[in-house]
């Protein structure tokens, strides 16, 4: 195994796409990503011992980041539109 290979395969999910950029422009927010919030929500929901409670970021986070997140989605439709 190459030493940049990554110890665990990736897992594919059904995840409504708007979401899952508000996810990862929340995640970012908190200085995490997806895998990491998804991995402590796994072991916490797990009872894996030593985990904790993940921390949920406020509404004022959240919201901010669907706004961060439908901007940028604005933008490149625009970006992409046949003139």
């Amino acid at each position: 195994m190459s030493p940049n290979a990554p110890k665990n395969p990736t897992r594919p999910i059904r995840v409504d796409l708007t979401e899952w950029g508000v996810f990862g422009e929340a995640t970012n927010a908190m200085d995490s990503d997806r895998s990491a919030a998804l991995r402590a929500f796994m072991n916490w929901y797990l009872h894996k011992p030593g985990s904790k409670t993940p921390t949920r970021p406020s509404r004022a986070v959240v919201d901010a980041a669907r706004e961060a997140y439908l901007k940028k989605e604005s933008e490149k439709a625009t970006s992409e539109a046949p003139e």
